[in-house]
């Protein structure tokens, strides 16, 4: 099976989603800016969104993210969202409200709001705007910054759980069971989309040591117990051999080295890249910029978006 390149162009059938996954703090957001960035700037219109309650692409965009998707300044063709939980729970709730003020006596839909104070509401809340972004067809490209890689997990993990709830729900009313046979269809659809290595990159930013690399392994081998394959590895902070001149990091170098060879036997099949520590923090486009011909190469570039 061939690997889906980040360079392609997206399918006609619905456009290209990448995620970006990994532990906490390895510069998954920072690799998913660029990516964002690096395919806007070929001219397809992108959207950037973060499941991350953290939600740092702005910082790294340095201009504000909301929850709805808004167009970066400098870049035309890119547009940044982030999904906040606080917000979609109670954008959530209110509609599930207002839907049954309408149908149900004041009594019941005071319990609903009971029911609705659980922390399960949050998930549902998350994964309802997660799968807006997913299935929807305004961008060609969706590159989606994620959480760490056990929210990650749960979150991609979702659309088989609940599509497996509905399928043994046992049905109200001929109107509930009609909601419940649209769901359980976006559901599928959304699973369909995920599984599907030419439409969906999924990609897990790594630095070449032990732990994160083991956490990864161990991540996309959850992936692939669900049907989702792992396309993309990339290795990052990797340090240049020739500014290795002090000890110190000569054998840093030399140990990066050595699980950097590792990565191709721990992840086979999988496109392998890496991206080279810089001189300065990646904070702002210009950053971004280098970061992402260093990583993805340079491409052809739309006007005022090059890299």
């Amino acid at each position: 099976m061939s690997t889906p390149s980040v360079e392609g162009p997206p399918p006609a059938d619905g456009g290209r989603r990448l995620f970006f996954a990994g532990k906490g703090g390895v510069g998954k957001t920072t690799l998913a800016v660029a990516a964002a960035v690096w395919s806007a700037s070929s001219g397809r219109r992108t959207l950037l969104v973060t499941t991350d309650p953290a939600a740092h692409i702005g910082s790294v965009l340095e201009c504000p993210v909301g929850d709805e998707p808004g167009p970066v300044p400098g870049v035309e063709a890119l547009w940044a969202a982030r999904i906040d939980p606080g917000h979609e729970t109670g954008r959530y709730k209110e509609q599930v409200l207002a839907e049954a003020r309408g149908r149900y006596a004041p009594g019941t839909v005071a319990r609903l709001a009971e029911e609705l104070d659980s922390p399960c509401t949050e998930e549902i809340a998350v994964f309802r705007r997660f799968l807006t972004y997913l299935l929807a067809d305004d961008h060609p490209v969706v590159v989606f910054d994620t959480a760490p890689t056990g929210h990650t997990l749960r979150l991609l993990e979702l659309p088989l759980s609940y599509g497996e709830q509905l399928a043994v729900k046992a049905h109200g009313s001929a109107a509930s069971a009609e909601v419940d046979r649209q769901e359980a269809a976006r559901l599928q659809q959304a699973l369909s989309v995920l599984r599907d290595p030419v439409r969906t990159l999924f990609s897990f930013v790594v630095y070449p040591e032990a732990t994160p690399l083991a956490e990864a392994e161990r991540a996309a081998s959850d992936l692939g117990a669900i049907g989702l394959r792992t396309g993309l590895v990339v290795a990052n902070l990797v340090l240049a051999q020739e500014v290795c001149v002090d000890p110190l990091f000569r054998k840093r170098f030399e140990m990066q080295q050595r699980y950097l060879r590792e990565i191709p036997r721990r992840f086979p099949g999988t496109d392998v890249r890496t991206a080279p520590l810089q001189e300065r923090e990646v904070i702002g486009l210009d950053c971004v910029r280098r970061l992402a011909a260093a990583v993805f190469g340079r491409r052809p570039a739309a006007s005022g978006a090059g890299i």
